[in-house]
C-alpha cells in the first residue's frame, strides 16, 4: 500500500494498492540549506553521502510526466524529487517556503500572485529554467486536451498567466479561493519548454513522459517497466548536494510476499504498508528481521466502495444506502485489519482533522434495513434462486479492484460474501493498478474498491464537484452530482478563517454521507519496516510522511556504490 508522500491534493487513487514514499523537501536556499526548521538530522553521529535505498512498490506507475500523472507513486517522483514547483510545504511546519521561486507578493485584494523565480536554477540537461518554462507549464495545465483534470479543477479561478520579465511571473484570479498561493506554489510542477515544445505535438503521449526532466534534487536513470525506476542524486542541484543516497531504486513487486523474502535477504530496504497479517502472523518476530526497524503510522486517506452513479441500478438512493447496510465493516476490521490496523469512517476526512463531523457515524451492519429498502426499489427474490430481480434482470454487478495487495482482495471477497447473503449478485475483477486507474478514467466500471490520499488543508471539490463530474479523466469519475454540496464546497473556497471553514466542510461531510454516493470505509495504519542501517529515519507526524533523500548510512555499513554496482 502505499501512499504519497506529499498528499496535497487528493489525487492519490488507489489506496489498497500503492506503497509509500517521502514527503517535500527540505528548506533550501540560495545555497546548501539546513534541514528543516534548522533541526539537526542526526544527534550523534555526522552524515555522510552515498549509498542506495532500495524500496518496494507494488505497482507500476502510468507516467513521469507530472501534469497527467495520476498514480500516487508517479506523483512523488514527478512533483518532488525529479521536477519541482515554486514552492514548497516544510514538513515539520507545513508553511509554504520557496523553491524555483525565492520570493513572491500577494495584491490585497489576493487576486494577484507575482512570484520572482531563482537565478542560476538548471533543467538536468544544463538548460537554464526561465519565466518560460513556468507560462509553457500553465498554458498545458489549463489546455482542455491535456489529461490534467484532476490538478486542472484546482485552477478554476486562475485566468492568466503573464512573463514581466525572465524571472518574473505573475498570475491573476478572477475570484478568491483561500488555497491559491498553495495551489500556485505546490500544485504545478514545472516542466521544461524547450523539451516538450519540440517532437510528438501531442503532450499526453510525449516521449517524456518515459524519459522525464527536471530542476530537482535527482535525475531519472530508468525506467524498465514492470521492474523498477532508478534515480540519481544531482550533484549539480541548485541548492547544492544537501541529500545523502548516490541512488533511489524502486523495484515493482507485486506479490508480497516475494517482497518480505526479499526483505529478509537484504535486498529491498523498505517495505511500507504491510498487511497487518503478514506482518503479525509472519514477520513481526522473525529472526530474519532483525536487521529491520518497525513503524507503525496512521495515514491521512480512506478506503471506500465507488459506485458508477451514471448506471441505473445506482440511481436510486435507497439502492445505495442498501448497499451500504450490507458492508461488513466489522468483520473486515476483524478479520483483514485485526482491529488495531484500521478504524471505520463516515467521510473523507481524517478524523483527527477538524473537518471530520463525528456527529455522523459510520454506517451500521444492517441487512434486515437493507433488503426493506431494496424491496421498496422494486428489488425482489422471485425467481427461486437466492438472486433479486427488478423488470426481469437480476441485481448483478462487477466490482473492481486493485491487484498487488491481499488486503485488497480479502476486503473484496468479504464484501461480496455479504452482499450475496441478501440477493445481491456481485462478481469480482481483480486487475493491475494502470487497467483499473484506465477502467475508472473511461468510466468503464459498476463499481470500485478504491481509496483517497487526503490533503493537508483540504478542498474536497476536486472529487466532488459537480462540474468534473461529467469530465473524463477527472477525480470525479463516479459521476457525484449536488447543488447543496456545490454551494458548500464553493462558500468553503471562499472562507479564509480555518474554523468557519471547517464548520462548513462538517455541513459537507454529512450531505455526502447522506447521498451516499461510496461507502466509506476505513481509515487505515501503515506498517514501514526499514534497514537498521538508514540514520535519520524519522515520520513527519503532521502529514504523515517519510523523507527517503534525507535518509544517509555512516560508511562502514554502506553496501552500494562502487562504480562496478552503479550500472548492474
Amino acid at each position: 500500500m502505499c501512499f504519497l508522500y506529499r498528499f496535497r491534493f487528493l489525487t492519490g487513487v488507489l489506496l489498497l494498492s500503492l506503497a509509500a514514499g517521502g514527503c517535500s523537501r527540505q528548506n533550501a536556499g540560495s545555497g546548501p540549506a539546513p534541514p528543516p526548521g534548522g533541526r539537526p538530522l542526526v544527534t550523534d553521529l555526522k552524515p555522510v553521502q552515498g549509498d542506495w535505498v532500495i524500496q518496494r512498490i507494488d505497482s507500476d506507475v502510468d507516467t513521469l510526466n507530472p501534469l497527467t500523472c495520476q498514480t500516487t507513486n508517479g506523483q512523488w517522483f514527478t512533483e518532488e524529487v525529479i521536477n519541482e514547483g515554486l514552492l514548497r510545504l516544510d514538513n515539520y511546519t507545513l508553511k509554504l517556503e520557496p523553491c524555483l521561486a525565492e520570493s513572491w507578493e500577494i495584491a490585497p485584494d489576493q487576486l494577484t500572485y507575482t512570484f520572482h523565480l531563482r537565478h542560476g536554477v538548471k533543467w538536468h540537461d544544463g538548460f537554464p529554467f526561465t519565466a518560460d518554462d513556468v507560462k509553457y507549464t500553465y498554458d498545458k495545465l489549463m489546455d482542455p486536451k491535456v489529461d490534467a483534470a484532476p490538478i486542472r479543477s484546482y485552477f478554476t479561478n486562475i485566468k492568466s498567466c503573464e512573463i514581466l520579465d525572465p524571472f518574473t511571473v505573475r498570475f491573476t484570479a478572477t475570484e478568491r479561493y483561500f488555497k491559491t498561493l498553495e495551489v500556485l506554489g505546490t500544485f504545478m510542477p514545472i516542466m521544461p519548454k524547450h523539451i516538450l515544445e519540440v517532437g510528438e505535438p501531442n503532450f499526453n503521449k510525449h516521449p517524456f513522459g518515459r524519459h522525464p526532466i527536471g530542476t530537482g534534487p535527482y535525475k531519472f536513470v530508468r525506467w524498465e517497466t514492470g521492474s523498477n525506476i532508478v534515480l540519481e542524486r544531482n550533484d549539480d542541484y541548485w541548492a547544492g548536494p544537501i541529500y545523502y543516497p548516490k541512488r533511489i531504486v524502486y523495484e515493482i513487486i507485486e506479490e508480497p510476499y516475494v517482497a518480505a523474502q526479499l526483505l529478509k535477504k537484504g535486498e529491498i530496504d523498505v517495505f511500507d504498508g504491510v498487511s497487518p497479517i503478514q506482518w503479525v502472523r509472519e514477520l513481526k518476530d522473525s529472526r530474519s528481521m532483525k536487521h529491520l526497524r518497525e513503524i507503525l503510522y496512521p495515514f491521512p486517506a480512506y478506503t471506500y466502495l465507488g459506485f458508477n452513479l451514471r448506471l441505473p441500478m445506482f440511481s436510486d438512493i435507497r439502492v445505495r444506502l442498501a448497499i451500504d447496510l450490507l458492508m461488513p465493516r466489522d468483520e473486515i476490521l476483524s478479520q483483514v485489519y485485526l482491529n488495531d490496523f484500521a478504524t471505520k469512517t463516515s467521510g473523507y476526512d481524517p478524523p483527527s482533522g477538524p473537518s471530520y463531523n463525528h456527529d455522523v457515524p459510520p454506517t451500521p451492519y444492517d441487512p434486515a434495513l437493507a433488503l426493506q429498502l431494496l424491496t421498496q426499489a422494486g428489488w425482489k427474490n422471485d425467481h427461486g434462486d437466492g438472486i433479486l430481480y427488478k423488470d426481469g434482470q437480476p441485481f448483478s454487478f462487477t466490482l473492481l479492484y486493485p491487484s498487488g495487495n491481499s488486503n485488497s482482495e480479502k476486503v473484496a471477497e468479504l464484501i461480496q460474501e455479504s452482499l450475496r447473503r441478501s440477493g445481491i449478485d456481485m462478481k469480482l475483477s481483480r486487475l493491475e493498478f494502470a487497467q483499473l486507474i484506465d477502467r475508472a478514467n473511461d468510466w468503464k466500471f459498476d463499481a470500485s474498491l478504491q481509496g483517497w490520499s487526503l490533503d493537508i488543508n483540504g478542498d474536497p471539490s476536486q472529487i466532488w464537484a459537480s462540474a468534473d463530474a461529467d469530465v473524463k479523466k477527472s477525480s470525479n469519475f463516479i459521476g457525484y452530482k449536488s447543488a447543496v454540496a456545490d454551494q458548500l464546497m464553493a462558500a468553503g473556497k471562499l472562507e479564509y478563517d480555518d474554523d468557519k471553514r471547517a464548520a462548513i466542510y462538517r455541513h459537507l461531510q454529512q450531505v455526502i454521507h447522506d447521498d451516499y454516493p461510496v461507502c466509506f470505509l476505513f481509515n487505515l495504519k501503515y506498517v514501514l519496516l526499514v534497514s537498521d542501517r538508514f540514520q535519520n529515519v524519522n515520520v513527519f507526524a503532521p502529514r504523515p510522511c517519510f523523507d527517503l533523500m534525507s535518509w544517509w548510512v555512516p560508511r562502514d555499513r554502506q553496501k552500494y556504490g562502487s562504480q562496478a554496482q552503479m550500472e548492474p
